[in-house]
């Protein structure tokens, strides 16, 4: 079960059983700790890919709704198939940015790794899952002009929003103003070593939404890069300040 759903699809791991076994449970016990110590009853699943995220959070127990956003059409239709079984789980079929509108995405060989940005030369030597296959356009939509009609029949939501879009996040966040607003806790990729040309640094991204009264609850590591003895990419968990 837990190799079936971690994220290193295409990456060289640091370290070998159990340390690969204790990073994923620290990170999902991290994950489980605020969902139930915020009573999160709606969790936005934004690069939801084929249903990878939402599957941890079944495993986990949660019960909530899932709001998972996916593109890329053959991401789309497997993301079908898992949330269909893992009710309640809603599915929209466009990206969030931050703006309205049409554009390409880079459909990687690795689909994990599909971004709006282009992979950068040396990502796609140390990983060739970053390699582009194919490009698709696909729509774009600001989370603030669809927010109301995706909670349609939620009553009192109390929300989570997972952003894994590779090197987007702070697009979808730029287009989700209002709805950061109504949001206690988030967690968002950082990249110490930028995988696409022109994605924000770490540094910038953890300020973006500190700037928006979250802040830093903890660091899950993604994946390390063994050859460079350097981090290449974590999730920031960041909560509201409540008092």
């Amino acid at each position: 079960m837990i190799s079936g759903v971690l994220r290193f699809s295409g990456y060289q791991v640091v370290s070998h059983l159990p340390g690969e076994w204790l990073r994923w449970l620290r990170g999902r016990s991290a994950l489980k700790g605020i969902l139930e110590g915020l009573s999160i009853n709606c969790v936005f699943d934004v690069g939801a890919n084929r249903g990878q995220f939402g599957t941890i959070l079944r495993y986990l127990g949660y019960r909530g709704c899932i709001i998972s956003f996916e593109p890329v059409q053959a991401n789309l239709e497997a993301l079908k198939a898992v949330a269909e079984a893992a009710q309640p789980w809603r599915v929209f079929p466009y990206a969030l940015g931050a703006n309205d509108g049409y554009s390409k995405i880079n459909v990687t060989q690795v689909t994990e790794f599909s971004s709006f940005l282009v992979p950068r030369q040396e990502s796609q030597t140390k990983f060739p899952g970053n390699h582009v296959a194919r490009s698709e356009e696909v729509e774009i939509r600001r989370l603030d002009s669809v927010f109301d009609a995706c909670m349609e029949g939620i009553p009192s939501p109390r929300i989570y929003v997972k952003l894994d879009t590779q090197g987007f996040d702070l697009e979808v966040a730029r287009g989700a103003e209002s709805t950061l607003n109504k949001v206690l806790a988030l967690q968002t990729e950082i990249c110490f070593q930028p995988l696409y040309n022109g994605m924000s640094g770490f540094a910038d991204s953890i300020s973006h939404f500190r700037a928006r009264g979250f802040e830093v609850v903890d660091f899950v590591p993604i994946t390390n890069d063994p050859d460079d003895l350097c981090a290449v990419e974590m999730d920031c968990v960041l909560a509201r300040k409540l008092r």
